[in-house]
């Protein structure tokens, strides 16, 4: 019996842009016109996309998407629904519509999100293979950290991590995937070890970002320079890099160094540091970062203290700028920085002792500092996320 020809749908939850996608829909524009060379992409669906038409067939997931997306924004001025709460129904909907998309004809459903049950189920029923590529950790894994700070932190506020019809939903569809595709070791891992029953399968991988060409030539100045950017959720770990800085703030030379906090903090965690590290000396909230390229530029050291972070994008972009990154083990991005001559220091979650240790030593051979950032930048620099679809794209090809 002669095998059906593939025939791909791949689904994003985030909407499309004229060149591209947010978050995960990047990785599905991508994937989406490589398996259009080949002729086996059925289509691309996404939340909502503008006017424009993309070099191979995409469409919204509804005609009303991008109009209840407004409505419910709009609305919600008025509602205050929490921000994890009004994602959750947006998903849902999404979900509802996703599985008027699924028909016979489709031999692959490839996803960049979890929370399909209605339309994962639809598929499976078909006989339609389910392939899941995540960009972050198992959501299980993130539930049991984030449950854990909370309670360390004394947090009892509800989050997107630790939302309970958010978690069950995923439980509910994840146990209609067949395979799922990890592009980091971390995420590998995690779902390696959670009770996911399905096929793990590894390309490691990054989406890096388009970058425009900078040249740099940096020399030590009289105050070193440490940032930290991120919207700050509980998983970022501000917390531990606050508790650092703290302590450093104790040492000899600590006059001559200035910390940078860029990026919205979350309230739990706002009260947090700001109940426990409120006379912290050399700190400078900038608050939103309008333009990250001038906040970087003169910056000596980046620190990235996640607990669980798929791809920190600021990683990357302080790479870009030559910037030496400290990053826990935990975040995909040091694998690539790590290449080659490394161009990182990797240390482990939660440890306030490894991030103080690590800024002091950087401070201590500003020169070997220098040079890191400079390994940095060449790693980033010579890494081809080109390469990385491909790989991606022969892997479904060959399922």
């Amino acid at each position: 019996m002669q095998q059906k020809k593939k025939n791909i749908m791949v689904v994003s939850f985030q909407s499309l842009t004229a060149k591209s996608g947010a978050g995960m829909a990047r990785v599905g524009y991508l994937l989406s016109a490589e398996l259009n060379k080949y002729g086996i992409l059925n289509k691309f669906i996404v939340h909502s996309k503008g006017k424009y038409n993309t070099p191979f067939h995409s469409e919204p997931v509804s005609f009303f998407s991008r109009y209840y997306l407004f409505a419910l924004n709009r609305f919600n001025k008025f509602l205050k629904i929490k921000q994890h709460k009004l994602r959750f129904i947006q998903e849902l909907l999404f979900d509802w519509f996703c599985a008027f998309r699924i028909d016979n004809s489709l031999t692959h459903l490839v996803a960049t999100q979890p929370h399909l049950k209605r339309t994962f189920r639809k598929a499976k029923r078909k006989g339609i293979e389910v392939i899941y590529i995540p960009g972050t950790q198992e959501d299980n894994y993130m539930y049991d950290i984030v449950s854990e700070e909370k309670r360390k932190m004394n947090v009892t506020e509800e989050d997107a991590y630790t939302y309970p019809a958010r978690i069950k939903h995923y439980n509910d569809s994840i146990q209609y995937v067949d395979k799922v595709i990890c592009t980091s070791l971390n995420i590998y891992n995690s779902f390696v070890n959670s009770s996911y029953h399905g096929e793990v399968i590894k390309v490691i991988g990054y989406l890096k970002p388009e970058f425009s060409p900078v040249a740099i030539n940096k020399q030590p100045g009289k105050i070193f320079k440490v940032a930290y950017v991120a919207h700050t959720v509980m998983l970022k770990g501000l917390q531990y890099l606050m508790e650092a800085w703290h302590d450093i703030m104790k040492e000899e030379a600590s006059d001559g160094m200035m910390l940078y906090i860029g990026g919205t903090i979350d309230k739990p965690v706002k009260e947090y540091i700001d109940a426990k590290f409120d006379k912290i000396k050399n700190v400078q909230y900038t608050g939103h970062i309008a333009d990250v390229p001038s906040f970087l530029k003169d910056k000596d050291l980046f620190v990235v203290p996640s607990l669980v972070d798929g791809y920190p994008v600021t990683a990357f972009e302080a790479a870009h700028y030559a910037i030496p990154v400290i990053i826990t083990e935990n975040c995909g991005a040091f694998e690539l920085l790590d290449r080659n001559n490394s161009g990182c220091w990797i240390i482990p979650i939660r440890d306030a002792a490894a991030i103080k240790k690590q800024i002091l030593l950087a401070v201590a051979d500003k020169a070997g500092t220098i040079l890191k950032g400079e390994y940095a930048k060449h790693n980033i620099e010579s890494y081809s996320t080109d390469d990385f679809i491909t790989e991606l794209s022969s892997t479904l090809i060959n399922l």
